[in-house]
């Protein structure tokens, strides 16, 4: 990308001599005995959703101020260099955070229009042009890449208004409809062999504002839904691990609200705690290389970017 490859002149012209030194992120040890780094400390909500590049350099993430005095949303979108620090500002329509293709030329977001519904748009991050991806007056949501960039699944509210997961073929706009659920599938991720799409569905409604989530997995080939979990609770978020097999998620299994740790799945179905704490831990996403799972949690405050370094499909310790 145009900004990176000045960096790198740059630093070739001057032999990198004068280069800031890498940038060192506070960690802490969970009780798991897992090492949490905080990535971003504003004192105002700042997320990602699957927001890292295939390299593992770079970070997209909304930052979100909130309203100004007549009700627009104070949102923007940067990229952040995880090494240097260094960030770039994405044009004023791309306003929530979203997912590298593979070879890390473009972006795809869900971004909200003046309405304040959201539509899957696709930025090109050498040139800034913007293509709308499958328009529809209903809202979409999540988009991400499968590996090898060739398609983009998101979920979206246009079939009855029901959310259900879409597969778009980029070079052919050919959209298709993959579940049809009576009820709200979201936040589909492909595998890495691309024959698999992970995504978490409602199940149903528990008391005092409390939803039942279990994980699926979509079978491309044969056309069938497998259910990963199926607890009382709220197990969701899932994105895969580089092995295309374990899972790490999100689950409230104590009841309390404001509290969801991360897990990892295993193959076998067993769990692993990630993280134990008393807020909320969700949107883990692994990267690519399997060295990071990268998450937001309020747990510093306003909502805020952190990441675990992993090692084999569990943490560093």
């Amino acid at each position: 990308m145009k900004f990176l490859v000045v960096v790198v002149l740059a630093c070739l012209m001057a032999s990198c001599a004068n280069q800031p030194e890498p940038v060192r992120y506070s960690a802490v040890a969970e009780p798991t005995g897992c090492l949490v780094e905080q990535i971003t400390t504003a004192a105002f909500d700042e997320y990602q959703v699957q927001g890292v590049s295939s390299d593992g350099r770079l970070l997209s993430y909304t930052s979100d101020r909130g309203e100004d005095a007549v009700g627009n949303r104070l949102l923007e979108v940067n990229l952040l260099d995880l090494v240097t620090g260094a960030k770039t500002l994405l044009p004023e329509a791309i306003n929530n955070s979203g997912n590298f293709s593979p070879d890390g030329e473009y972006l795809v977001v869900a971004a909200y229009d003046e309405s304040g519904r959201t539509e899957i748009l696709e930025l090109h991050l050498d040139t800034f042009d913007i293509t709308v991806i499958a328009p529809h007056e209903q809202w979409d949501w999540l988009p991400s890449y499968s590996a090898d960039g060739r398609y983009i699944v998101f979920n979206s509210y246009r079939h009855n208004g029901e959310s259900d997961i879409y597969v778009y073929e980029r070079a052919t706009k050919n959209l298709r409809r993959l579940t049809d659920y009576p009820g709200y599938d979201a936040h589909a991720q492909f595998s890495t062999d691309g024959e698999r799409i992970l995504f978490h569905r409602m199940m149903r409604e528990r008391e005092n504002d409390r939803y039942d989530f279990d994980l699926f997995v979509y079978d491309l080939r044969a056309g069938t839904e497998i259910r990963l979990t199926d607890g009382l609770y709220e197990e969701s978020y899932g994105a895969l691990a580089p092995d295309g097999e374990h899972i790490v998620f999100s689950w409230d299994g104590e009841e309390a609200p404001e509290k969801h740790n991360l897990y990892i799945r295993a193959p076998d179905g067993s769990y692993a705690a990630l993280t134990d704490g008393d807020t909320k831990d969700w949107y883990a996403y692994w990267t690519r290389d399997g060295q990071y799972i990268y998450f937001n949690s309020d747990r510093a405050g306003p909502g805020n970017i952190f990441r675990i370094p992993m090692q084999g499909n569990f943490c560093m310790q």
